[in-house]
């Protein structure tokens, strides 16, 4: 599942699964996004314990 929701000056995105979680957030994959995210002062959590779900919540700021 995706989402998507403005609050303020932020886009919130929140990536959800079904899946059997243990997403490592210091795998490349992901240690390369938040990478990306901080660049433009965002903000990443992931939520992904044995059994699942996987959820991760990215805040981006937005600008004008």
């Amino acid at each position: 599942m995706v989402e998507a929701a403005q609050r303020d000056s932020t886009l919130r995105l929140t990536v959800s699964d079904d899946g059997a979680g243990g997403a490592d957030p210091q795998g490349s994959g992901l240690a390369g996004l938040a990478q990306r995210i901080r660049i433009v002062d965002g903000h990443m959590e992931i939520s992904s314990p044995p059994g699942g779900p996987t959820r991760i919540r990215v805040d981006l700021p937005l600008r004008a």
